[in-house]
């Protein structure tokens, strides 16, 4: 079996170049002053020789570990377990693929554990459902760890946190309901849900009192396979809109589609969408999309120059959101026309 060649090393490429060890560093990382022919035949011999930096290496130099450590929770009480367990692994995976692309490993610390802190030996920890009050999460503070959360403010010397979009895009879907020419929009939620469930509420209660209508909520289990009596419950309560934070548009509209409501005639509908928005637009059904997977690919490249040396995270880090009308809300009247056609 052929022996694998040597792998080149910084003093390989000084020898090839004829200069220092220290001057290749400094030319590499585009540092210090030298004159322009020198640095370009240390680059020049860094390529012959096929030379790579190890960042592994280079890392452990500073301190750093070149790993990210995941803050995993459990689900909430009254929680779907299966739909808490797919919404975590999607935000994992997302933040698995972007740290490869930037050199990182992933560490999964649960959140009541923050023993394993100290072994875990981690860069930064990245809590994307974490409350704020995560032991896990208090550990690494008091460590000097970097902290990154999703929706929970931290302190910009403590690390960032990343702002979702739900509270807009709740905003939004209720000002175009408003706008739609709705009386009384209601609010369908998951019972028991996921943080950014509270978030949806509160920015509904909070429309509610900026609009001075009285609050219609209805809370479902997930996986309650039919709508109607929600829905239904609603309509009694005087909406002529429903805003669903419960259910994504296919599932909505095709439950929806069973009784002998017709939309937008009878009630006007706005959809929650999270993962697929293109099913939505094939539907033709009203949504808000937010983006929480594009967290890391939004974080890790600040997070990577943070760690290096570079400027400081960013606070907040804002996520997209979309408002896309569809078929199933009327036309958005201007709010100019709308407030003069309802005048005396």
């Amino acid at each position: 079996m052929d022996t694998p060649p040597a792998r080149a090393t910084l003093k390989d490429v000084a020898q090839h170049a004829g200069v220092s060890t220290a001057a290749v560093s400094q030319a590499l990382n585009d540092r210090g002053s030298m004159r322009p022919e020198t640095r370009e035949r240390i680059l020049e011999a860094a390529a012959a020789l096929g030379y790579a930096p190890d960042r592994f290496a280079a890392a452990l130099r500073r301190g750093r570990t070149m790993s990210i450590g995941y803050v995993s929770t459990g689900p909430g009480p009254g929680a779907d377990e299966g739909h808490t367990a797919r919404a975590t692994m999607r935000q994992l995976n997302s933040l698995v693929d972007v740290a490869a692309e930037h050199g990182y490993t992933v560490t999964v610390i649960p959140a009541d554990r923050p023993d394993l802190l100290g072994a875990a030996r981690v860069d930064a920890v990245y809590a994307p459902t974490a409350e704020a009050n995560a032991p896990a999460l208090s550990e690494a503070a008091a460590r000097g760890i970097p902290i990154i959360t999703t929706d929970v403010r931290v302190p910009a010397a403590a690390g960032t946190w990343i702002r979702t979009g739900y509270a807009a895009a709740t905003t939004a879907a209720l000002d175009h309901l408003r706008d739609s020419g709705c009386e009384r929009v209601g609010f369908l939620t998951e019972a028991g849900g996921l943080a950014h469930g509270r978030i949806g509420e509160q920015a509904y209660l909070e429309w509610c009192l900026t609009h001075r209508q009285d609050p219609a909520i209805v809370r479902v289990r997930r996986g309650r396979p039919e709508l109607t009596g929600p829905v239904r419950e609603l309509m009694q309560a005087g909406a002529d809109g429903v805003f669903s934070f419960y259910q994504e548009g296919p599932e909505l509209f095709l439950g929806l589609s069973r009784t002998d409501l017709v939309l937008p005639r009878d009630l006007q509908v706005v959809a929650l969408c999270v993962y697929d928005c293109d099913l939505n637009d094939r539907l033709g059904v009203t949504h808000v999309c937010v983006h929480p997977d594009a967290g890391p690919r939004l974080l890790l490249p600040a997070l990577a120059a943070a760690l290096a040396g570079g400027p400081a995270l960013p606070t907040p880090l804002v996520l997209p959101w979309e408002l896309v009308p569809g078929a199933t809300t009327r036309p958005a009247a201007r709010r100019g026309d709308r407030a003069q056609a309802k005048s005396p």
